[in-house]
């Protein structure tokens, strides 16, 4: 069994680029999220970094967060920033989780792309208390919607993804099967072909916790953010003033 960032470190940019239409960093609602960017802007759970050029792109002139604990990821990650010198200048990587990570006081909106789904109910408590010190009355986390919960009965192995490279090309298949405590159990199985014939495989296992949006939206703390529904794949929960007596 590989480990599942090791694998996901070497095939998930190749699975992934070049960036097509269907892609969800070309549907970004910008416009309706209305971030502050005159403040810090926070990518969490950053991966190898392709939301954080992304945002930094969007917005030039921003000081940008990139929070990324998993070393694989953070390495790709901060090559992609080194080479480009217009975000080296104004992006700092944070190795840390998002619940125990350095931020500024003042930070105005952050990226929340699938990163919730893998928090427990305390660390997801955290998480919306320390988003509440940090953000400005205002700025938005803009957060994708769910999948749906634990599936009922097992998702069968299907093809997700293919592309190539060189002589090979790569496939990767999902599946998914409940599991105990409100979770599911998710392989994903990684393909070699050469000449169309299998030279290699690599299956990992992980496990997130299967929320649905009412159960995350309800958590949201009454009275510190309010929940915009933007469109079919984004939410933005906005910080609301402090109701001062």
């Amino acid at each position: 069994m590989t480990d599942e960032s090791l694998a996901w470190a070497e095939f998930g940019d190749t699975l992934r680029l070049p960036i097509n239409k269907k892609d969800y960093l070309l549907d970004i609602p910008w416009e309706e999220a209305a971030f502050v960017p005159q403040h810090p802007l926070i990518d969490i759970g950053s991966g190898s970094g392709l939301s954080t050029v992304t945002l930094g792109e969007r917005f030039p002139d921003s000081e940008i967060l990139s929070v990324e604990p998993d070393p694989l990821m953070r390495s790709l990650l901060m090559v992609r920033i080194a080479e480009r010198e217009h975000l080296r200048e104004r992006t700092t990587v944070l190795p840390d989780t998002i619940n125990a990570t350095w931020l500024p006081d003042q930070c105005g909106g952050a990226l929340l792309f699938n990163v919730i789904y893998f928090l427990g109910g305390r660390a997801r408590d955290r998480f919306w208390q320390r988003m509440a010190e940090v953000l400005v009355p205002g700025a938005p986390i803009l957060l994708s919607r769910s999948y749906g919960g634990v599936p009922e009965r097992t998702v069968e192995r299907k093809l997700t993804g293919t592309a190539t490279m060189g002589r090979h090309e790569y496939q990767r298949y999902f599946e998914a099967t409940p599991a105990f405590d409100n979770r599911m159990e998710i392989t994903n199985t990684y393909v070699v072909l050469r000449d169309g014939e299998k030279v290699r495989e690599e299956v990992t296992k992980l496990e997130a916790w299967g929320l649905d949006e009412e159960l995350v939206l309800d958590e949201i703390p009454i009275g510190k953010f309010g929940i915009e529904e933007i469109n079919d794949r984004y939410f933005a929960i906005r910080r609301l003033p402090d109701i001062r007596r």
